[in-house]
């Protein structure tokens, strides 16, 4: 049970999402409301005072394709991605995220907007070099704005968002979609549980891309990294290694032996791909 009153909201446009959070002080954008929630109930979000329900606002709740690119709303279940089979590589991860039922509450954008440091999703759309999509509130009675800029311009870590901006759908190029890939999905106890290591690796003609979730504190892609993998192929892997920097250490598994993982398991990912 949540202590405490709180208004809730169900908007039908983003723009009226926008306005209702310049409206309301205290409030929260709710998708499948798995964190939010929780902390409710567990008296751990003592300022939330109002939630805002996106599923009703066509946009981010739809996916489709439109022009050259594949449009995934940011208030999709993880579930409907697994299933989905226009976008491989997001289907594999999403489908290595917690199980089916907690699966048909977790979006895409709050696995990607949300507090748990691994945020798996973000990897196939890092790769992909996808575009965010948002809303912002507009300033002193002006109308919303709207905003469309690389994912990766806005992805340090976590999601980088002004207050009141409403993440409302990706937009993936069709190439990306089909481009040959792999995925690895390491985990301490069974597949229900957090990841030691989550690797995805794409291949562009020529190119490597490479991104990495769990072995690091939060996912990681470097250009730079890329270009080593495309250059040297397998050669590079200790280099890669390096170059992420300190790695994840807890009581799953020590930074050591997720190096030691990672590193196997994008040799045998690059194998795979020649």
């Amino acid at each position: 049970m949540i202590a405490g009153d709180i208004v809730y909201l169900r908007p039908g446009t983003a723009e009226e999402a926008v306005a209702a959070w310049a409206t309301h002080e205290g409030a929260r954008y709710l998708a499948g409301g798995t964190e939010i929630v929780t902390a409710a109930r567990r008296a751990a979000a003592p300022d939330l005072r109002a939630c805002i329900d996106l599923k009703r606002i066509p946009e981010a709740a739809a996916c489709g394709t439109d022009g050259g690119v594949l449009c995934l709303g940011a208030a999709t279940p993880l579930s409907d991605l697994a299933d989905r089979g226009d976008f491989p590589l997001l289907a594999a991860v999403c489908r290595g995220i917690a199980d089916r039922t907690v699966r048909n509450r977790l979006t895409l954008g709050g696995n990607l907007a949300g507090l748990l440091p691994y945020r798996e999703a973000a990897l196939p759309l890092l790769l992909a070099d996808a575009t965010l999509r948002t809303i912002l509130p507009g300033r002193d009675g002006a109308p919303a704005v709207r905003r469309e800029r690389r994912l990766r311009e806005s992805f340090d870590k976590r999601l980088l968002l002004a207050p009141g901006e409403l993440v409302l759908s990706f937009a993936v190029p069709l190439a990306a979609t089909q481009w040959p890939w792999r995925h690895h999905r390491r985990t301490r106890t069974g597949p229900v549980d957090y990841p030691l290591v989550t690797l995805a690796l794409v291949r562009d003609g020529p190119a490597v891309r490479f991104a990495v979730a769990g072995a690091h504190p939060y996912p990681f892609r470097s250009d730079a990294v890329d270009a080593a993998l495309s250059r040297d192929g397998a050669g590079a892997v200790p280099a890669v290694v390096d170059a992420l920097g300190p790695l994840r250490a807890d009581a799953r598994a020590s930074a050591e032996y997720r190096a030691h993982l990672l590193g196997h398991l994008l040799r045998a990912s690059l194998e795979e791909l020649a």
